[in-house]
């Protein structure tokens, strides 16, 4: 295991270190009692010179402190704000085909007045299903092939199949004409899709359910954005 320098002074000045921290506070104290009469040879030792070494001091310190606070707001990242919105059309749509269509079918229609392509997500499962929707809206928008994964359990296998539609989008696409559904299939379907858009902050959304007294889902309410902003980062 390689320990970075850094790392090591870093430890070496920790007083719960004690014989280091000891040896490293006196290094310092000679280290400092030298400069200060370095300092007052070159400069002299009159009340106005001992005031000036003083002076610039502090504004050496300020100095490095706020450079040091820019090189933080480098390394820092800066938070996530979620925000919920209605979305905008988009003229394309990535949806995960679990066994309820309806919320789909609901996205789907949301963006109809401009939406051109459509990419279905599926497992062997809800197979059937991705084809009885795509016979649907074959003939009113672009359906690639169904994209089927292999391990409904495996977020990584959605986030890549995700990832690799907005490789290949049609010519003259940019990323925020497509938006990602991640209501239907697994929980871990909705992982992977939600990892490949927040790797570039790409469109998501989702279809809020309405429920009735037992919990269960009886309809599809229009579908609601996730919008990811950043804020810069305020030091104290």
């Amino acid at each position: 295991m390689r320990i970075s320098f850094t790392y090591t002074l870093k430890q070496f000045f920790n007083p719960g270190a004690f014989v280091p921290f000891l040896i490293g506070a006196i290094c310092l104290a000679v280290l400092g009692n030298e400069v200060t009469e370095f300092l007052n040879e070159l400069f002299g030792t009159s009340k106005k010179s001992l005031a000036a070494i003083a002076v610039s001091a502090l504004l050496v310190l300020i100095l490095c402190v706020w450079g040091f606070q820019q090189w933080l707001l480098r390394l820092t990242p800066a938070p996530v704000e979620f925000r919920q919105q209605p979305p905008g059309f988009r003229r394309g749509l990535i949806v995960l085909v679990g066994r309820q269509l309806d919320t789909c079918r609901k996205a789907i229609q949301f963006h109809q007045p401009i939406l051109e392509r459509c990419w279905l997500i599926c497992s062997v499962q809800s197979l059937e299903n991705a084809q009885e929707l795509k016979a649907e809206y074959d003939g009113k928008l672009t359906i690639p092939d169904l994209l089927v994964v292999n391990d409904v359990n495996d977020p990584l296998e959605f986030r890549n199949l995700v990832n690799d539609i907005y490789l290949h989008l049609p010519a003259g696409w940019s990323e925020q004409d497509v938006i990602a559904d991640y209501t239907g299939m697994t929980a871990h379907a909705s992982v992977g899709m939600v990892l490949a858009c927040l790797s570039t902050v790409r469109p998501l959304q989702y279809i809020p359910p309405v429920n009735d007294s037992n919990l269960r889902a009886i309809a599809a309410l229009d579908p609601i954005e996730i919008v990811i902003a950043t804020e810069q980062v305020k030091m104290p």
